[in-house]
């Protein structure tokens, strides 16, 4: 029987605390609370930066060789039978190919790849 009491005493109880311990102060909770708090925020905040980077190089990546299966589209606008909302969305890249030369050449090879 004293065999029984003795597990019973060392058997964790999640609703329970052992008799040999004595509760946290509330002091003492908030300030291990607030560290580990500082400490997640700390490391929450690199990696979002981290993320929007990423999203925004494969956003970027994605516009950039989305003229490829739309340039029929974007070419019917520059002459007028299209919707003209092709020349909005891919006038900034017809001028950043104008002002960097590589993007321009770049884009021309790869339209080749799609119109031929």
């Amino acid at each position: 029987m004293s065999h029984d009491r003795i597990m019973h005493v060392h058997r964790s109880s999640p609703d329970r605390l052992p008799a040999s311990t004595e509760p946290m102060r509330a002091e003492d909770a908030q300030r291990m609370l607030s560290a580990r708090d500082d400490q997640n925020a700390t490391q929450s905040r690199r990696r979002p930066l981290w993320r929007q980077l990423l999203a925004l190089a494969i956003f970027l990546s994605v516009y950039v060789l989305s003229i490829g299966p739309l340039y029929w589209k974007w070419y019917a606008a520059k002459v007028g039978v299209g919707s003209p909302i092709y020349l909005i969305l891919y006038r900034p890249l017809e001028q950043l190919a104008g002002w960097f030369p590589p993007l321009g050449h770049f884009l021309n090879w790869y339209i080749t790849l799609w119109i031929y």
